[in-house]
This record gives structure tokens, C-alpha cells and sequence, in this order.
């Protein structure tokens, strides 16, 4: 899907001589060739996009900046992602090329549609962009750190026990929620490094990219700082798991004491055998029935004396 957006944020044709921003969403090849012959650039591929090293990801090809980033987004209105977002800028225009869909993205929604609005340039909306998902960041760490701190709350309660595997389900979907955001904010730091050594060539507002740098580092520390809480929270309810399955092994073991002794004794006395006279006597059975008894009152008192449980 193609979006062209003019200045004030509202949406034009292709053509249109003050289109300012090219947002490819998930572009086919005909829309990839309406940019590129528009604008006279190289429009990257899937997996150009998806590449790591710094080469592929940062770098200018003729008068176009390239800058690519991870950041998060839906996919069909499922669940939180992280996908690569490519920035082109050329000729005084932005080229976006993404197959998620970041918040900031969303024309009319959010903080950074104001700042699109105000734009002038394709390097005032790429920074309002990048801006947008730096504060989507934050909200999503605030919300992980909060979700952290309540279930915190609830492992360690003194009162009733917590429903661990719920427990531990929401465990694993804050740590992925950081852990998407911190490798978003990463590449967002690396690409603020390039785009500042390219700025003057580009029209890119020092004093942003300043101020931006600093707030996706302080975001960074904080992403940081969270995964030994949540590796100390995954290790207690781990020890919590483990302590509710000793005691249900501690359960069976006094069922095993309390009832296999007397069936062993039982089975002995159920034998038929010639010499084994003794079974047959009229005190034999009140024989059976103390050591029934008894063999499992002298298992229990060594496991208490052991301190088995």
C-alpha cells in the first residue's frame, strides 16, 4: 500500500508536486516503481531490509540517505512485532518502507501526527517519525515495569498462593515486550550515530537529533535495567514450581508409606503354601492385621526422626 502525504498531513496522489512523505506499507512491485522513477532512488529490498550489518542498513546511494531501524508495530491487528523500517531521504522527501505498522505512523492518531503536521520537509518527518516511536517506547516500558511491580506483588504475597503458570505466562510476555524494546531502541541508536554525521547534508535539525539520542539512551538504560528484575522473577517462580511439585512428591511419598507396606503384608498372607501353617492358625489374621499396622507406624516415625518431611 502506497500513502503520499503532503504538508498539513493530508493525503495526495503520487504526482502531486508537494507530496513530502512516500509511505510504503508492504509495497508491491508497481508501487516500488512509481517511487523509484518519482523520486530517482533505489528503493531496498525485503531482505536488504532485514540485513544487520552497519553497511546495509546505513548508508547513502547517490543524493539519498538510507537509514534503516527496528521498530515495533502490529501485523493485521495481531500482536506487538518488531519489523524493519527503512528512511529515505531524497530531494527534500521522505520514503518509508515497512511492512509493520508502527503507531507513529498512524496520520490523525497519537503525539506524532501534530509534529507531521508542522512538517516541512521529508527530514521533519522522518525525526517526528522516530520521535512518534520513542514515545511509544517509553509507554511500553512503563507498562512492562508496571506489569513487572504487580506481579511482583502477587509471586511473593503472603496470603494464598498465586496461580503460577498464569504467573509465569505473564512473565514471558513482559520479558518479550522488553526485550522487543530494547533491541528497538538499539537500532534506533545506531541510526540517530549516522544520521547525525549526516545531518548538515540533509536538512536534519541538530538540537533534535540531540535531544533524541539522549532520550532513546535514558530509554535504553532503563530496558536494561529491567532484565535482571525479570530474570529474578522468572528464577522465584521457577523455585516456586519447584517447591509445589517437592510437595506433591512429599504427598505421594506418605501414600506410598501409608499403603504399600500393609498391601506387601497382605499379599504374603494371601499365599497358599503348605508350609506357611502358621497363617492358618485363629491368631494368624490378628498377626497380619498388627503388622499391617505397624510397618507403616515404624516407616512413618524413621521419616519423621529423618526429618523427611
Amino acid at each position: 500500500m502506497l500513502r503520499v502525504i503532503a504538508k498539513g498531513g493530508s493525503e495526495v496522489a503520487c504526482a502531486d508536486g508537494a507530496a513530502l512523505w512516500y509511505d510504503l506499507e508492504s509495497p508491491d512491485e508497481g508501487e516500488e516503481r512509481d517511487v523509484e522513477v518519482s523520486l530517482g532512488i533505489d528503493v531496498p529490498t525485503p531482505a536488504e531490509r532485514a540485513a544487520f550489518e552497519e553497511s546495509a542498513r546505513y548508508y547513502e546511494e547517490g543524493e539519498a540517505l538510507h537509514l534503516t531501524a527496528t521498530l515495533l508495530g502490529r501485523r493485521d491487528e495481531g500482536l506487538l512485532v518488531s519489523g524493519a523500517v527503512t528512511f529515505i531521504l531524497a530531494k527534500g522527501k521522505l520514503v518509508t518502507v515497512r511492512q509493520v505498522r508502527p503507531r507513529a505512523f498512524e496520520i490523525g492518531q497519537g503525539r506524532a501526527s501534530a509534529r507531521i503536521g508542522s512538517a516541512q520537509n521529508g527530514a521533519d518527518v522522518m525525526l517526528a517519525l522516530i520521535e512518534g516511536a520513542a514515545e511509544r517506547l517509553a509507554d511500553l516500558l512503563a507498562e512492562a515495569k508496571r506489569d513487572a511491580n504487580a506481579l511482583s506483588l502477587n509471586v511473593f504475597a503472603t496470603e494464598g498462593a498465586p496461580d503460577l503458570e498464569h504467573s509465569l505466562r505473564e512473565l514471558g510476555r513482559i520479558g518479550a515486550l522488553a526485550a522487543l524494546s530494547h533491541d528497538s531502541l538499539s537500532s534506533m541508536q545506531r541510526l540517530l550515530v549516522y544520521a547525525r554525521a549526516a545531518k548538515g547534508k540533509h536538512n536534519l535539525d541538530a538540537a533534535r537529533l540531540a535531544a533524541l539520542a539522549r532520550d532513546v539512551n535514558e530509554l535504553e538504560r532503563i530496558a536494561e535495567n529491567m532484565q535482571p528484575r525479570l530474570s529474578f522473577l522468572q528464577d522465584a517462580l521457577l523455585g516456586l514450581i519447584n517447591a509445589s511439585q517437592t510437595n506433591v512428591l512429599k504427598a505421594l511419598s506418605l501414600a506410598t508409606i501409608a499403603f504399600v507396606p500393609p498391601t506387601l503384608i497382605a499379599s504374603i498372607f494371601g499365599m497358599n503354601f503348605d508350609a506357611m501353617t502358621w497363617f492358618r492358625q485363629p491368631w494368624g489374621p490378628w498377626v497380619g492385621v498388627a503388622m499391617m499396622i505397624a510397618a507403616p507406624a515404624i516407616l512413618f516415625g524413621i521419616a519423621k526422626w529423618r526429618r523427611w518431611f
